[in-house]
C-alpha cells in the first residue's frame, strides 16, 4: 500500500513539474505570479494523475503488461489511452484558465499539440515505467 501511494505521489509531482517547466519556459499560459503557476501546476498534475488512473482501467490487459516500446505499437489501446488522458489534461487546463486568478491561456497550435498529444503521451509512458518497476 505504501509503495502504491509513493508511486501515485511521484506521478503527481512529475506531471506537475513537467507542466510547470513547459508553461514557465513558454508564453502559452500567462500567469501573474510564480506562486500561482506552481499552484496551478500542482492542480493540473493532480487532474492528469486522475486521468492516468482512469486510463489504466480502460486499456486492455495486454497493453498493461506490455513494455513501453511494445505498448507504443498497440495503436488501438494507445489511442484510447491518449484520448482519455488528453481529455483530463484539456479539462484541467481550461479549469485553471477559468478559475485561477491571473491565468490567461493562449490556444496556439504548439500549445494544443503539447496539451493534447505530447503531455498525455509523456504521462502514459511515465505511468507504464513506474508501474513496471513496482512489479
Amino acid at each position: 500500500m505504501k509503495e502504491r501511494f509513493y508511486n501515485w505521489a511521484t506521478m503527481w509531482l512529475t506531471c506537475s513539474v513537467i507542466f510547470l517547466l513547459v508553461e514557465y519556459a513558454t508564453d502559452w499560459l500567462e500567469v501573474v505570479t510564480l506562486g500561482g503557476l506552481v499552484a496551478g501546476a500542482a492542480i493540473e498534475g493532480f487532474i492528469v494523475n486522475m486521468g492516468l488512473g482512469l486510463m489504466w482501467l480502460i486499456v486492455s490487459k495486454p497493453f498493461k503488461e506490455a513494455s513501453v516500446t511494445e505498448a507504443l505499437g498497440m495503436y488501438g489501446d494507445l489511442a484510447k489511452a491518449i484520448v482519455v488522458t488528453a481529455a483530463f489534461v484539456w479539462e484541467g487546463a481550461i479549469t485553471l484558465a477559468k478559475l485561477m486568478p491571473g491565468y490567461t491561456m493562449h490556444s496556439t497550435v504548439p500549445h494544443l499539440v503539447f496539451l493534447l498529444l505530447i503531455y498525455p503521451l509523456m504521462g502514459i509512458v511515465l505511468e507504464k515505467i513506474i508501474r513496471r518497476r513496482s512489479l
